[in-house]
């Protein structure tokens, strides 16, 4: 019993001595995904194909910046799936996603659009990529990322 409880008590030295040895390192603030935007529906560039795509998981680390903000460094899964039997081919698929960052007060201080581009081999049906990038959030603040449909 004595032995067990020393592994205990070193494991937990280790894990918290690996937490606390980056002084900038924080806990995130919340990013979330509205559920209006964790799926959307859009279209390859060559063949006109449908590809569902949805947020497939996401994860963040954080660190403190000097001026008190917190950059957000941001990985998201993302799940692509089409049909094979509708006009499948190689082709390329945009995933147009959207950031907003908001206060401390709920106000949204900025926002982004980007896409992510990805390409489906001819007997493809899923791919599952994950898109980086970073945001910056204020203190108190909060980020809400989000999948946009097209056309």
């Amino acid at each position: 019993m004595k032995h067990l409880s020393l592994s205990a008590l070193l494991g937990c030295l280790v894990f918290f001595s690996s937490c606390s040895s980056d002084d900038d390192m924080v806990f995130c603030p919340p990013l979330t995904a509205p559920p209006e935007g964790a799926r959307a529906f859009v279209v390859t560039d060559e063949n006109w194909q449908i590809v569902d795509v949805r947020l497939n998981g996401v994860r963040a680390q954080c660190t403190a910046e000097a001026n008190g903000d917190v950059l957000v460094e941001v990985k998201a899964g993302l799940k692509l799936t089409r049909n094979l039997a509708e006009n499948a081919g190689p082709d390329i698929v945009v995933v147009p996603m959207m950031t907003a960052i908001l206060d401390a007060d709920d106000q949204v201080v900025s926002n982004d659009s980007f896409g992510y581009k990805n390409g489906f081999n001819a007997d493809l049906d899923r791919l599952l990529p994950v898109v980086e990038f970073e945001l910056v959030v204020p203190s108190g603040g909060r980020a809400v990322i989000s999948l946009t449909p097209t056309r």
